[in-house]
Order: C-alpha cells, then sequence, then structure tokens
C-alpha cells in the first residue's frame, strides 16, 4: 500500500487560502459601493436641501433678511443631519445677490492658460455684445430684496464612511460635495400687495 499525499484529496486548505486571497478585494468592493453609494444619496439630499431653503428665503420677504437667513441655514443643516460631517470641519453657505440673471452669470470663456481666470487674450462669448469679457457682478447683501437673483451654495464636507477607502485615494477624511442653485426673489412684499 502506497501513501497517499494528504492535500491532493484534501481540498479544505486550499479553499480557505483561496477565500483569504479574495476576501480584501470583495470587501473593498463592497464597501465602495456602499460608499459611492452614500456620497450619490447625499449629494441628492443637498441638492434638494439648497433648493428647497431658497424657495423658502425668496417667498418670505416680508421678514428680515436676517431671520430668512437663520430660516435657509437651519433648513439645510437640519435636511443633512443624517450624513456625517468630516470631523473638526462645519458646512459653509454662501449667498450672492445680483441685480438680474445676466449678470449672476460669468460671460464664458476658453482658459487657455489653465490659471482659472480670464486673461486679456483669451476667447470667450460676447453675451451681451459690448466688446468686452463681464464677470459676475453681485451687488450688497446677503439675500436681496424684491426682484434680485440670488445665488445660494452649500459645500458640505461629508465624512468617509469607510476610513480604508481614503488613503488609496489620496482624500483625507471627507469628501467636499456641494450644490447651487440661482433664483429671483418675489418682485415685490407681501405688505405691499395688502396696501
Amino acid at each position: 500500500m502506497t501513501a497517499r499525499p494528504l492535500l491532493r484529496h484534501d481540498r479544505r486548505a486550499v479553499t480557505a487560502v483561496e477565500f483569504a486571497i479574495v476576501l480584501p478585494a470583495l470587501l473593498t468592493l463592497i464597501c465602495g459601493t456602499l460608499e459611492l453609494g452614500h456620497l450619490l444619496f447625499a449629494r441628492t439630499v443637498l441638492d434638494g436641501a439648497v433648493i428647497d431653503a431658497s424657495r423658502i428665503a425668496t417667498a418670505s420677504l416680508e421678514t428680515s433678511e436676517e431671520e430668512r437667513d437663520a430660516v435657509l441655514r437651519d433648513s439645510i443643516i437640519k435636511s443633512m443631519e443624517d450624513f456625517p460631517l468630516a470631523d473638526g470641519r462645519s458646512m459653509t453657505i454662501v449667498t450672492k445677490v445680483y441685480r438680474d440673471f445676466s449678470t449672476s452669470y460669468p460671460e464664458s470663456y476658453d482658459d487657455v492658460d489653465g490659471n482659472g481666470q480670464h486673461d486679456l487674450n483669451e476667447p470667450y462669448v460676447d453675451r451681451n455684445r459690448n466688446g468686452e469679457w463681464d464677470p459676475a457682478e453681485p451687488i450688497e447683501g446677503t439675500l436681496g430684496g424684491p426682484g434680485d437673483v440670488v445665488s445660494y451654495t452649500a459645500i458640505y464636507p461629508k465624512k468617509i464612511l469607510f476610513d480604508f477607502l481614503a488613503r488609496p485615494l489620496g482624500l483625507q477624511d471627507a469628501i467636499t460635495i456641494s450644490a447651487t442653485t440661482v433664483v429671483r426673489n418675489e418682485s415685490v412684499r407681501r405688505k405691499d400687495l395688502d396696501e
């Protein structure tokens, strides 16, 4: 009788080794999918929160600008409370007021030198046909008055759920998401309508 090698017929050890090799890749794939899904969900909620908050702020001109600003910020913060913020960071909400929609967007241009700003020699689309490049032109104020156009931007540093995914991607502990909407305030105050 010849002795048979044990490993030739006992496949349990091979299965365990294969599972140990595949497990890290499988867990990374599952966690990455969950992280991406959570990120997309947070972005969708932030978009909706900014749009809803801007509607509240533009339709309640009978209250003071400070009260409207507080309601706006509270509304967005409440909508995002289910998504963890990065440690030591907070959400930023920026508003800019413009006279009309045409002054709320700069004329588009080709950033030839890649410095992030329009330079004299770079081609641009002259929307208003005045022969010069026009940047966005904000006016004074936080939320504006009747008929003003307001740009609302919320910047949210969302904490990464699975820290081990951040290092290989070159991220710290957060992914910054943002949402922007531009709306026009009501043309008149409700008190003006009552008179």
